[in-house]
């Protein structure tokens, strides 16, 4: 599995572990499913607060109405519901009481732990949304992490191919997706980071042809610069 490149975002500390989240699913349409009502959904192309504690960057890269609507496709594309909750059973993670009768895109953690299996509108709304209830000194969310701060960067870019190949296969005349989501928070005894990332092939026709990253998230867990002296533990997943 290619590690995700790490973005230069992130804060200094020590690195404590590196763990693999989710186990990968073979990336294939069947099961997959487009909502329709996030797809269609007027999304800002870019929306930054660099300013204070928790941050916030979201960047999105089109240049036509088409590609604008294919970049939304790609992230109203959801894994089969099935596989996300065998894989939080088998693992005996908790996924929390708003996985029912949402289009999931996680199986694992709550609140600002939450771990993304894929790169959806959803994970991007959700984390969007903590941050902004931080930023208004509103730590629902948070559970009983003491928050030093949170940060959110996402980057979405689209473009043709005359030619894609992807899992041995060659797609003609498509539209290939790009998304990068990685989020942190400092709870002034870890900083816990995750690096996901997504490939979303497309038809002109917005046809959702083949998804590519989708369980393997990258997770990092730092010292945190706030930790008390002589504290001493150990980080366990």
């Amino acid at each position: 599995m290619g590690a995700v490149a790490r973005l230069t975002w992130l804060r200094s500390g020590v690195l404590v572990v590196a763990l693999g989240a989710c186990a990968p699913v073979v990336a294939a349409p069947p099961g997959y499913f487009v909502d329709s009502t996030q797809a269609a959904a007027d999304r800002p192309r870019h929306q930054v607060a660099s300013d204070g504690d928790f941050t916030l960057s979201i960047l999105r890269s089109y240049d036509s109405p088409l590609t604008k609507r294919l970049l939304g496709i790609a992230e109203a594309t959801y894994p089969p519901r099935e596989v996300l909750i065998d894989r939080a059973i088998t693992r005996g993670t908790e996924i929390g009481s708003d996985s029912a009768r949402t289009s999931l895109w996680w199986c694992e953690g709550l609140g600002v732990s939450r771990v993304p299996y894929a790169v959806t509108a959803g994970a991007l709304d959700f984390y969007t949304k903590l941050t902004e209830q931080f930023r208004r000194h509103n730590f629902w969310g948070a559970w009983d992490h003491n928050l030093f701060w949170t940060q959110l960067v996402y980057e979405a870019t689209i473009a043709p191919r005359a030619e894609y190949y992807a899992q041995g296969k060659m797609f003609p005349g498509v539209f290939v997706v790009e998304m990068k989501l990685a989020w942190g928070f400092d709870d002034g005894t870890f900083v816990p980071e995750s690096f996901a990332h997504r490939i979303v092939i497309l038809a002109p026709d917005g046809t959702v042809l083949e998804v590519q990253g989708d369980g393997e998230t990258v997770e990092k867990a730092y010292l945190s610069v706030h930790r008390g002296i002589g504290y001493v533990s150990r980080l366990f997943r």
